[in-house]
């Protein structure tokens, strides 16, 4: 709310967290990108409209790695999910 001035968007957007951000590939909502080297230079361009060189890029890397721990397995283990049936499309493998 405090961004759009709209009551009604008051815990409508969330920010993730960086913590093992470095982990945590295939980067993006779509898995397009596979290095945390190749999501910074992606966004620098498009949100910026920049073009990052390797040191720039080694910096932002090392940065986003700091906040780096162990990963209990648990959170990035895939989902146990139910058999599909006549009625129900089979589960996009990607």
């Amino acid at each position: 709310m405090s961004v759009t001035g709209i009551a009604t968007d008051k815990h409508q957007f969330k920010v993730p967290s960086l913590r093992n951000v470095a982990k945590t590939a295939p980067y993006f909502h779509d898995a397009s990108i596979e290095t945390l080297d190749e999501a910074v230079r992606k966004m620098a361009y498009l949100q910026l409209g920049k073009e990052l060189t390797d040191e720039a890029v080694g910096d932002v890397v090392a940065f986003l790695a700091a906040p780096t721990g162990e990963i209990d397995p648990e959170l990035v283990a895939m989902p146990a999910l139910p058999e599909s049936g006549p009625t129900t499309p089979a589960p996009d493998p990607h």
